[in-house]
């Protein structure tokens, strides 16, 4: 080998040598960035975790922002589902008329062409309420002409749970949207505690006779529920939600979760949710995860905010002429929706 081939030669280790090297540089800057990205992450975590309700209320107004784009109205059933009787942050626990009376208003004064995100974190609620919101719903979408699958107008976002009621709203929507993670639920209704298959059990064990005469009673009423239970679910599940299996017909996936044959508090996943014939997916927008997420921690950090305003009744009040405590309602009510009352 001459002397040119030989500096070819150291030439060409040198320059893989160095290209190496820039890998290397450029793996550990990249590792670095990383390393201090995740830290900032979990710092944030960590803050959030102990936010207070001012922060989590100033979460709460920038994600809504975002969801509530200028042809897009946003609709949320984001409960206290806390074990106290009462619920923090006036947060209602369960559907119920008032909320079902707001929705619906807001859904009829909607325009045909606009969209409504829903966002739901229930563990349901009373029957004709949600029957109520699903209906509005229904009839918001026989006012416009699109293709329902690939441009929903209504989408239901549930990123941990949505129950009973909940899922009652759900599927009347054209597309549900579910965290991996997250659960449906079956749209029985449960009358004085239990669904109507639990009663005819009963019965069916011990007989009338040997049947105390309330729960023979409460017995025959439930199954009226159970008719009407069968009746709503026909009626509001949207066509999309439909089983790709041939031998069953479009009232099944109505018939299968108002039936009585699940436990009332069974999780649906969103695999199984598939496999009903549910039109699932499983991306949820960051925002929406926000929105939910800053809406719990002002439900939780609520009794402290109340403390620290009762603890400094000389600060400045919230509204002129207020005392201390409609000064503390009334900043708790600015921070939930608009329309709902303390």
């Amino acid at each position: 080998m001459d002397f040119s081939d030989q500096t070819i030669v150291i030439g060409v280790v040198m320059a893989a040598l160095i290209v190496v090297l820039l890998g290397v540089i450029v793996a550990m800057f990249a590792s670095s960035r990383q390393l201090v990205s995740d830290e900032q992450q979990v710092a944030k975590l960590r803050r959030k975790r102990v936010a207070r309700y001012e922060d989590a209320k100033r979460d709460y107004d920038k994600f809504r922002k975002k969801v509530e784009t200028t042809n897009t109205l946003l609709i949320e059933f984001i409960h206290d589902l806390g074990d106290e009787f009462i619920g923090r942050d006036s947060a209602q626990q369960q559907i119920v008329f008032d909320e079902a009376f707001e929705a619906v208003a807001s859904i009829r004064q909607t325009n045909p062409r606009s969209k409504i995100v829903i966002v739901l974190h229930t563990l349901g609620g009373y029957a004709r309420p949600a029957h109520m919101i699903a209906l509005a719903i229904k009839q918001h979408l026989s006012k416009a002409r699109h293709n329902s699958k690939r441009d929903p107008h209504v989408t239901a976002y549930i990123p941990y749970v949505a129950m009973s009621g909940g899922a009652m709203i759900a599927l009347a929507a054209e597309q549900v949207v579910m965290d991996p993670i997250a659960s449906l639920g079956p749209i029985d209704t449960v009358y004085a505690g239990f669904p109507t298959e639990t009663y005819r059990y009963l019965l069916t064990e011990k007989g009338t006779m040997a049947t105390q005469d309330f729960l023979v009673m409460v017995g025959h009423e439930a199954e009226k529920y159970e008719k009407y239970a069968e009746r709503v679910a026909r009626e509001i599940v949207h066509p999309n939600h439909k089983s790709d299996d041939k031998e069953k017909d479009g009232n099944f996936l109505a018939d299968y979760l108002s039936a009585g044959k699940l436990s009332h508090s069974e999780a649906i996943s969103p695999e199984a949710a598939k496999e009903l014939g549910i039109h699932v997916t499983t991306k949820i927008p960051p925002e929406i995860y926000g929105l939910v997420d800053a809406r719990i921690r002002m439900i939780h950090t609520r009794l402290e905010f109340e403390e620290r305003r009762s603890a400094n009744p000389d600060a400045p009040p919230a509204g002129e002429g207020e005392d201390g405590e409609k000064s503390i309602e009334r900043a708790i009510r600015e921070g939930m929706r608009g329309e709902i009352r303390i």
